[in-house]
């Protein structure tokens, strides 16, 4: 039997995909890719943070499809919206990852042992929401919190470094409610593993602790990197996103991290046009990115999510006025990044190498960023390198030692 994936959306989806691929594999179903004709079943690991997510998974079933063969959608849209994804045809299968062992045949492992097409592999660590922002389905697809025992994911993490990876990423829906604390958890897996690199996904602000940030800026192994997600930069649209910290608590909290690092990429994730948001509203957000030490924005404009109090809510921003902003703030990203590069500059940094060729190779720093230099070396390997200029969407360096 030959199946075909595709994922849409988060490492958790990345992580899910991989369980199923390897409970086929190990069942003796060959993996083919999606775009080609020929497989007995192809799976769409669908995304419904945003519409767009869930016109992009539209889009791949209907493609699928063309091909005559069984189609399933699992993942989050599926789980929200079936409906939507019945509406395209009678004859796709629309279920949740849960039932996917059992409608394959299959038995879905606990914890992966590789990562197909990835030079750095996710470890999820936790699954579901308990905030409700007021914008965000994701509670409705995840559930209620829960947390995935310390020792299975020491485990595989362990079973990931013999399998040759160097680099993994401690992911999950709202990874600073994972019970125990992540700050716990890590200091296990440094103790408990020989993984070399350990970086944390993005992790909302109030769950942040003063331990964890303490680790992510002096352990040597954990990566000088956070993505802490803002959302907004008004109180008054936080209040209404239900978020619970103030624009002067996350200013606090980026200030604090930057004086413990000058080396530390700290990114975000930023809505333009939420409901009620005003030009001194959305001057409040620009205003605060502007003066804190942020390396990198993700900017998005505002989906409203059927199911979700957003949703029905009026008093939004026209259509070009929400572009404009989105292209202020990226802009803005784009300024922010290439400040930090250059603060950067002249500075001996980690590279752990993805691409290697005959005499050049690149890779990715502890603080995210991409890294091109001469040399001969392999893929996974770890090499110091200096940065020494700033290329469009990466930096040059020369290997050391």
């Amino acid at each position: 039997m030959i199946f075909a994936i595709t994922t849409l959306g988060c490492k958790v989806n990345q992580y899910e995909s991989q369980l199923l691929r390897e409970a086929l594999v190990e069942r003796g179903w060959c993996e083919q890719p999606f775009s080609s004709p020929g497989a007995d079943v192809y799976i769409v690991n669908t995304c419904t943070v945003t519409h767009r997510s869930d016109a992009q998974a539209r889009n791949l079933i209907r493609r699928a499809l063309k091909f005559g063969a069984r189609v399933i959608a699992t993942g989050c849209q599926a789980k929200v919206y079936p409906d939507e994804i019945r509406r395209i045809s009678p004859t796709v299968a629309v279920m949740p990852f849960e039932e996917m062992g059992e409608a394959l045949g299959v038995s879905i492992p606990r914890r992966i042992t590789g990562f197909c097409g990835h030079d750095r592999a996710f470890v999820n660590i936790q699954q579901g929401c308990s905030n409700h922002c007021t914008f965000c389905i994701v509670p409705g697809a995840r559930g209620v919190p829960w947390s995935r025992p310390a020792q299975e994911i020491v485990e595989e993490i362990s079973g990931l470094y013999d399998a040759g990876f160097r680099e993994i990423v401690l992911s999950g829906i709202n990874i600073g409610l994972y019970e125990g604390g992540v700050a716990a958890l890590l200091e296990r897996i440094l103790a408990c593993t020989a993984m070399p690199r350990v970086r944390i996904s993005s992790i909302e602000p109030w769950t942040l602790t003063d331990e964890l940030i303490r680790l992510v800026s002096e352990e040597p192994r954990v990566c000088r990197h956070l993505h802490i997600p803002l959302q907004s930069g008004s109180d008054t649209i936080l209040r209404r996103m239900g978020r619970p910290y103030t624009a002067r608590y996350y200013r606090g909290l980026v200030e604090n991290i930057r004086s413990l690092s000058s080396e530390m990429s700290i990114g975000s994730d930023v809505i333009v046009g939420f409901p009620g948001e005003g030009e001194h509203e959305f001057e409040e957000t620009h205003s605060l990115l502007r003066d804190i030490g942020i390396s990198y924005l993700h900017v998005f404009p505002f989906s409203p999510r059927p199911g979700t109090p957003a949703a029905a809510w009026s008093a939004r921003p026209d259509s070009r006025a929400v572009k404009e902003r989105v292209a202020l703030l990226r802009d803005l990203s784009l300024r922010k990044r290439e400040e930090f590069i250059r603060s950067q500059l002249g500075r001996e940094a980690e590279v752990l190498v993805t691409h290697a060729h005959e005499r050049s190779f690149q890779g990715i720093t502890s603080h995210y960023l991409h890294a091109k230099a001469a040399g001969r070396v392999c893929v996974n390997d770890r090499v110091r390198v200096l940065l020494e200029e700033h290329c469009e969407g990466y930096v040059r360096g020369r290997l050391l030692g």
